[in-house]
């Protein structure tokens, strides 16, 4: 996700041997200190070779809880994503009431950004709630198994933690803080602590897996941006956008909480019937150029889909997979 915490309101495979504890190291490393001051819609429209068969697969999309579909800056960003699922021939829902009520007229369902809520306590206690429903979790994930697809996005704390149900229920682990690698540049941002841009993820440099059937195709996809995510991991096989070796998961300020080589920002598998794609990144397919300031000059960056990265391609071939609809 990116760091948009102050610009709206908060949003949001086991380890092998080498994977390392490092609670409460300090860094050592120097970090970039510049903040999120401003986004606009860009204007570069993905082009891309539709479908022409009609396979009418129907895609359900969360606005019941407070994704991103919730708040209408937010939403903004999602215009050319929802655009492109259109134009490949899938036909779009929304589901306004609890979920459960609505995965029978579905075949893919997008949850995009799940934050947990705070439940403030009358002694000054307070802790933090998936707002997903007993009912609705076992309605996800028999729905899941019964052949639906799942598209989750995530994000770097607070804005991951809300789809723990989801997860756990897949065995999909959650490290629910911010990843920084040293291959990639990151920045320090006073409200949402250290987290790496992952501008250029490419096979050359092992964290684009094109044997993954998300990367691996139709369409071509050589080069992703990733801004600013949380670190999850399953089967090795199922990484989308592995991770470097090494990576650190920070949970506040610069203490490193973990290093590990398996850690991924997008995986996808197959559950039951059904298949699953998780991201860490909520705004890798949408359309902002965003703007960072470290006091004294500012730099704008188109991070989400451009004409310079292939990320738009990675979301129909994301879709494609998911349909139950589409061989």
């Amino acid at each position: 996700m990116h760091p948009k915490s102050r610009f709206t309101i908060l949003l949001f495979g086991i380890l092998t041997c080498a994977l390392s504890i490092s609670t409460a190291q300090e860094t050592d490393h120097k970090v970039i200190k510049r903040e999120f001051v401003d986004a606009v819609k860009t204007d570069y429209v993905p082009d891309f070779p539709a479908l022409t068969n009609n396979h009418g697969t129907r895609v359900l999309i969360d606005r019941f809880h407070e994704t991103i579909y919730s708040i209408p800056d937010e939403e903004n960003g999602t215009m050319h994503m929802q655009d492109m699922m259109r134009k490949d021939g899938f036909t779009l829902k929304d589901a306004n009431t609890s979920l459960d009520q609505h995965l029978n007229d579905a075949d893919v369902l997008i949850i995009h950004g799940l934050p947990n809520n705070k439940i403030e306590l009358p002694n000054g206690g307070e802790y933090w709630k998936s707002p997903l429903s007993s009912e609705e979790l076992d309605a996800i994930i028999r729905f899941i198994d019964n052949g639906g697809g799942l598209y989750l996005s995530l994000s770097h704390w607070p804005g991951g933690g809300g789809a723990l149900p989801i997860l756990e229920a897949l065995n999909v682990k959650l490290r629910d803080g911010y990843v920084w690698s040293k291959e990639y540049p990151s920045y320090t941002d006073p409200a949402s602590g250290i987290c790496s841009h992952y501008f250029g993820m490419s096979e050359k440099d092992n964290t684009l897996n094109k044997k993954h059937p998300v990367a691996g195709g139709p369409l071509p996809v050589n080069k992703v941006d990733f801004l600013c995510g949380t670190a999850i991991f399953r089967e090795k096989e199922d990484a989308i956008l592995p991770f470097p070796a090494g990576s650190i998961n920070y949970t506040t300020g610069e203490i490193a909480a973990e290093i590990s080589d398996d850690y991924a920002g997008m995986i996808g598998f197959t559950f039951g019937k059904g298949k699953v794609v998780v991201a860490t990144d909520q705004g890798m397919f949408r359309n902002f150029i965003f703007t960072f300031s470290d006091g004294e000059k500012t730099e704008d960056i188109a991070v989400t889909l451009s004409p310079n990265n292939d990320n738009a391609n990675l979301f129909i071939n994301m879709m494609r997979w998911l349909s139950p609809k589409i061989d």
